[in-house]
């Protein structure tokens, strides 16, 4: 998706489902730790399309490891 299309205050809704999407992704992410394939089951959904939209909404799965990582530590 054209995020600068988005940035506009045109289709007020596509952006909203993005930013919603991204958040629930992450936060599910968050939750398994960065672990792609128990955050696809949490979200009813395989891990190609949970794939799929992480490579589509550039969201770093690495992230949620490091941060376990550094509150491990």
């Amino acid at each position: 998706m054209n995020n600068d299309k988005l940035n506009t205050g045109e289709n007020v809704l596509e952006r909203c489902v993005f930013d919603c999407e991204r958040a629930v992704i992450s936060h599910a992410l968050a939750r398994t730790k960065g672990n792609r394939t128990t955050a696809a089951k949490l979200l009813g959904t395989t891990k190609r399309v949970l794939t799929y939209k992480v490579r589509k909404y550039e969201i770093d799965c690495k992230q949620f490891k490091r941060e376990l990582n550094e509150k491990e530590n």
